[in-house]
């Protein structure tokens, strides 16, 4: 029994590592929503949660840069309100040629976007982590990870941990 175990647990990471999912020139668009609290504070964020539109483009077939714009949800207050804010990433593949591509990531994000003037207030950020995408097919992939996040403010304490999901589009 145990053959036949080992022969389809090889016979699938056979399959598994044999399809080439992204390479040199291909682009990227997440849709992803996300979990996050604050850690390491006396301050209790409760959670917040997001939605993000990533664009990336793989400068190599391990390396993608991409930028993007989120909304997020947040209670203040017994009051929901929402955030504007402006991100960019790097994602380095460990693999560029399997179904399951694991990646490190790095991402700067910019809050308190106020969407009327166009401008900034000091509230960036800088996450660092893991994630995983698992393709279904070429084009389509569900796209997890986990990471951590410090403020780059003068007097933080803490951090942000964020977990994210979503669907990633391969064209």
């Amino acid at each position: 029994m145990w053959k036949i175990l080992l022969a389809i647990m090889i016979f699938i990471t056979l399959v598994n590592f044999s399809f080439a999912q992204v390479e040199q020139g291909d682009s990227e668009i997440n849709f992803l929503g996300y979990y996050a609290t604050m850690v390491g504070t006396e301050y209790s964020s409760g959670g917040t949660g997001s939605i993000q539109l990533n664009y990336g483009h793989f400068v190599t077939s391990n390396l993608q840069l991409g930028i993007g714009p989120q909304i997020t949800f947040y209670n203040a207050g017994g009051k929901t309100e929402t955030n504007f804010s402006a991100s960019a990433f790097f994602n380095l593949n460990f693999s560029t040629s399997s179904k399951t591509i694991p990646y490190i990531t790095g991402q700067w994000y910019q809050s308190d976007f106020d969407p009327e003037s166009g401008d900034f207030t000091d509230a960036s950020f800088i996450n660092v982590g893991l994630g995983l995408r698992n393709f279904f097919n070429e084009y389509l992939a569900l796209n997890n990870s986990v990471t951590y996040g410090f403020s780059l403010a003068e007097n933080a304490e803490g951090g942000l941990l964020l977990i994210m999901t979503g669907l990633s589009f391969i064209f």
